[in-house]
């Protein structure tokens, strides 16, 4: 999945956590969601060394002192733990298929694959008919229906000031 599908998910959780809702929140709630893309930047393989269950659970605990109560703390699992959910979901089609769920435990890769994957490589692939059609896709699936659902709660996230 790209961004927007994940930054749906941290949405989501900002709508369910007890803190003021503001900018410290939204941002640390998406850093969360998006956390196990990072390997984008670390390493030459995606989706293998940050995209297990325990990945998964460190980077929600580095966020534990933020959310304090136990409310907000499965929130933040949920949140994290989304991010291999809706990676499983997505149609991989380059090889090794699918995401290290136990890694380094189990070198199985899983994959569930029934959304369209977003073509990474050159400036072509990136601004292609294939891509349009995944990002709009998931705006339709994920992101708009959130927006839509927690409208008059967004407008006021980011007046509240900690």
């Amino acid at each position: 999945m790209t961004p927007v599908a994940h930054t749906a998910m941290a949405l989501l959780g900002l709508n369910k956590v007890d803190r003021k809702k503001n900018a410290v929140t939204f941002f640390s709630l998406l850093l969360l969601a998006n956390l196990p893309d990072i390997d984008f930047l670390l390493f030459s393989r995606h989706q293998y060394y940050t995209h297990n269950i325990f990945f998964a659970l460190i980077g929600a605990l580095l966020f534990f002192p933020i959310f304090k109560t136990s409310k907000e703390r499965i929130i933040l699992l949920g949140i994290s733990f989304s991010h291999l959910f809706l990676d499983l979901l997505v149609i991989d089609r380059v090889s090794p298929i699918g995401i290290p769920l136990f890694y380094p435990l189990s070198q199985n890769f899983f994959n569930i694959g029934i959304f369209p994957n977003f073509q990474r490589g050159s400036m072509v692939e990136m601004l292609s008919l294939h891509n349009v059609f995944t990002l709009a896709l998931e705006n339709l699936v994920f992101l708009i229906p959130i927006l839509i659902i927690y409208r008059k709660d967004f407008r006021s996230y980011f007046k509240n000031k900690e």
